[in-house]
């Protein structure tokens, strides 16, 4: 499925990130080309949020290089034009609770690239509808379930038009019947070439959708390949208990 002559979006060399006296991550190397979507699985633990909160410097890496749209990622000037064209979905969807569900994703656009009330507005509403929640566009956080809420934090991140996005167990907080509603939407991305970085522990979204699935394990990826060699004959023992345990 990976495009021959597409461009490499995000490249990461050796990185590690320390907490305190803890290794999180050792050695860290993985590209991601444009349009692919790469899915990261592994135990808890196992420093998958952490490549990620690395990738939009959330974290900042101990050592190791990230280079992001041909941008070296670094302390200062270049980390807020780096994060316009990195989206980011958490976990707790993340939403500000004083402002309309509009509200939230008119917010960025506006202040970070200088949208115009009326664009950010249009803008969002046909996102709402992208997401199937236009019928919510006043109502505020805390009156949506944690599928819709999740649904407006893409929305928002799509908001910002990012060249990637980077999901961080997107349904994790999800009651088990919103999951699919969330997984929807990331499916409808991936269908449109959106790159996209997912930690999640959905196996069939991983199958179903991923262009490459990696595992990570002890800070370090031990394994990645296609979906179908991933999951049918993975090569590595440590991949292969970990699978054994949750298909």
């Amino acid at each position: 499925m990976e495009e021959k002559d597409s461009k490499t979006m995000i490249s990461v060399k050796h990185l590690s990130k320390k907490f305190g006296d803890v290794t999180v991550l050792k050695d860290i190397n993985l590209d991601i080309k444009e349009k692919e979507v790469v899915v990261i699985i592994g135990p808890s633990g196992s420093g998958k949020s952490t490549i990620l909160r690395c990738l939009n410097h959330l974290e900042t890496p101990s050592g190791g290089e990230i280079v992001i749209d041909g941008i070296k990622l670094e302390e200062g000037a270049n980390l807020n034009a780096i994060r316009r064209e990195v989206g980011m979905v958490f976990q707790r969807f993340n939403l500000f609770p004083n402002m309309t569900v509009l509200q939230n994703i008119m917010l960025a656009p506006m202040q970070v690239r200088g949208k115009s009330k009326e664009e950010a507005k249009e803008k969002a509403m046909r996102l709402l509808k992208r997401v199937g929640l236009e019928h919510k566009a006043d109502a505020m956080p805390d009156e949506l379930s944690g599928g819709q809420q999740q649904r407006v934090a893409i929305a928002r991140a799509l908001a910002m038009n990012p060249k990637a996005l980077l999901f961080d167990e997107p349904t994790s907080a999800l009651d088990p019947e919103m999951v699919g509603e969330v997984l929807n939407v990331m499916r409808d991305l991936a269908d449109e070439k959106m790159t996209m970085v997912v930690v999640t522990h959905e196996m069939g979204f991983a199958r179903e959708v991923a262009t490459r699935v990696m595992f990570v394990d002890g800070g370090l990826i031990v394994e990645e390949a296609t979906p179908e060699e991933f999951f049918s004959h993975p090569k590595n023992k440590r991949t292969q208990d970990f699978l054994s345990k949750i298909l």
